[in-house]
């Protein structure tokens, strides 16, 4: 039996709750069909925001190799960084959740890329910042697969939360849909 998995704007809201700068990272392969659903979800985001001027956001396209944006983030000192990636989480495709980081498999060091396991917990030492996963549970991430339709919507769902509630107040990040 699948565990109650809170309402992730709810969860969300909450994780943001006094943060002053966040960084959003986006994660996944285009070329995998619901893989890119973090970068695709991170790109509709940066389109929203674009003509916000001197926003305590920054959206990082990181794609699949979000270590190599670490500097980047460094440089941005973030309070949270939001992390959006397509996860199996044994949900019905579409399906926005807020990932545990117990739940994360970590899956070593490779010449290529890191765990999210590792680059969380190297971004929360480094920059004694949070980090938040938020999930989007994948119909296929097989290679030339077009991204599926709940898929697609769960992205255009996140994006228009998210450019709503990113309007900052004296306490932190507050308001929004």
């Amino acid at each position: 039996m699948k565990k109650f998995v809170p309402s992730w704007k709810r969860q969300l809201r909450r994780e943001m709750l006094g943060a002053e700068k966040i960084a959003v990272l986006g994660v996944g392969n285009e070329l995998k069909g619901d893989d890119a659903a973090g970068l695709l979800a991170a790109k509709a985001l940066k389109k929203q925001m674009k003509h916000k001027t001197r926003s305590p956001v920054k959206v990082i396209l990181g794609y699949e190799t979000p270590e190599n944006y670490t500097g980047e983030i460094r440089k941005f000192q973030p309070d949270l960084v939001l992390v959006l990636d397509a996860v199996l989480g044994g949900f019905k495709p579409g399906m926005v959740f807020p990932v545990d980081k117990e739940d994360i498999a970590d899956n070593g060091v490779s010449t290529h890329k890191i765990s999210l396991t590792v680059l969380m917990a190297y971004l929360e030492q480094a920059l004694g910042c949070r980090v938040v996963v938020l999930g989007i549970q994948p119909q296929t991430l097989e290679l030339g697969a077009e991204i599926s339709a709940s898929v697609k919507r769960s992205i255009e769902n996140i994006a228009d939360y998210l450019s709503g509630i990113l309007r900052i107040g004296r306490s932190g990040f507050i308001k929004g849909n």
